[in-house]
């Protein structure tokens, strides 16, 4: 299935973002993380989880309510799972950034200001403007041209 425009940035985006960090943040402070991340829906559906777990939990062991320490170990494990899942999504961002398709558009436009700015480019100059393979340069070169 072919990544929307809009999927491939967002996950470019999340490519930018620091592993240590997003996995620091999320740990102490799991709503700063999703929101560094930019993972809502994630955040939302881990909270959601937690507090169904918290409520079958207690709805089987109502004697549980009275400690604070099973709340507190369901907690602890909300933020363990947080901090793997949010990390995961850095994680595997930064892997598939290199496996997808560059966007044409974002290049197409970043070529031309280069070839307006510097009047005539080479592949080399291309090549290092944009950090792309030289192939996939000359293939958006010749759809430029056409």
């Amino acid at each position: 299935m072919m990544a929307s425009a809009q999927d491939l940035k967002r996950t470019q985006k999340l490519a930018q973002k620091d592993l240590w960090t997003t996995g620091l943040l999320t740990f102490f402070f799991p709503l700063l993380g999703y929101m560094y991340t930019g993972r809502y829906k994630a955040l939302l559906k881990g909270f959601g989880i937690c507090m169904g777990a918290l409520f079958v939990f207690f709805l089987i062991n109502p004697s549980a309510a009275d400690d604070e320490d099973s709340a507190n170990g369901i907690f602890f494990l909300y933020l363990v799972g947080a901090t793997i899942d949010n990390t995961r999504a850095v994680r595997k961002a930064k892997n598939s950034v290199g496996t997808q398709p560059v966007l044409n558009p974002d290049l197409n436009v970043k070529l031309l200001k280069l070839a307006k700015a510097r009047g005539e480019i080479s592949l080399a100059d291309c090549v290092i403007e944009t950090s792309l393979p030289p192939e996939k340069i000359q293939g958006v070169l010749n759809d430029l041209q056409r």
